[in-house]
């Protein structure tokens, strides 16, 4: 699988559409935090969609990057990140209450990257059948 990655560039998009005029970001944070996912693949050999995803969340949120909107445009990026590479996150509060988790360092990149397989649509054909129009 080819996976799809954040540039410097659409983060700072994903920032701007967030808060407008929140100010000029620290560019060498912002690269750190990405830097960040490119370890898990380039020394960590890891091709898992989820852990990259954790790791955006985490390193983006925590990156202190932006004036203001950092665990929001962390959060949106997660999202659009997924979508890049085939995956969306279903309608959850559980989401709002994993990024502040994660921004706080209670929530690690494992039990991140876990947390967002289960509130996304991953692996939603093991659900077939199992739920009827009827709430059962």
């Amino acid at each position: 699988m080819d996976i799809q990655s954040l540039s410097t560039e659409k983060v700072i998009d994903i920032q701007k559409s967030t808060l407008p005029n929140s100010g000029k970001p620290d560019i060498n944070k912002l690269e750190g935090a990405l830097f960040r996912v490119q370890t898990l693949k380039d020394h960590e050999g890891s091709e898992d969609v989820f852990k990259f995803t954790a790791m955006y969340l985490i390193a983006i949120a925590k990156a202190y990057t932006f004036n203001d909107a950092n665990k929001q445009t962390a959060f949106q990026a997660t999202g659009i990140f997924l979508i890049l590479n085939g995956f969306e996150l279903n309608a959850s509060f559980e989401l709002v209450k994993l990024t502040i988790l994660a921004t706080i360092g209670e929530a690690d990149g494992d039990n991140t990257a876990f947390a967002l397989k289960v509130l996304s649509n991953y692996r939603n054909d093991l659900l077939e059948g199992t739920i009827t129009n009827d709430g059962s």
